[in-house]
């Protein structure tokens, strides 16, 4: 097989990378089979994520590691009310199965016609 001038991504490990280039056509295909089964099974977070009781979601932003998650609160009212922007991400247990969403509060989400000083 013949290795082509590319550069493969940071985040892949060097064992990984090696037993790739070391591939041949054939098993690359499986490979990337098998991928994308393991991806099919294992959803985007941003798919995974459901309100909190209180809260309806506005938006979903994947950013791979984690997800920007806005939400509001219809329940309430005045600045109680939001949107609210949060940074979730999925924390496995130690034990390795299972976990949980941490949900990380950013901060209020203003519009473009609402300035800071209305806040």
């Amino acid at each position: 097989m013949t290795v082509l001038d590319t550069q493969p991504p940071e985040s892949v490990p060097e064992e990984a990378i090696t037993a790739l280039q070391d591939s041949s056509d054939s098993q690359l295909s499986d490979i990337v089979h098998y991928a994308q089964q393991l991806l099919r099974e294992h959803p985007p977070l941003t798919e995974a994520i459901e309100a909190r009781e209180g809260e309806t979601l506005v938006r979903t932003e994947d950013h791979g590691a984690y997800t920007i998650v806005v939400v509001k609160r219809p329940d309430e009212t005045g600045e109680g009310r939001g949107p609210f922007a949060y940074r979730v991400q999925w924390e496995p247990d130690i034990e390795g199965e299972g976990g949980k969403y941490r949900w990380h509060y950013l901060g209020e989400v203003f519009d473009s016609e609402r300035t800071v000083s209305e806040a």
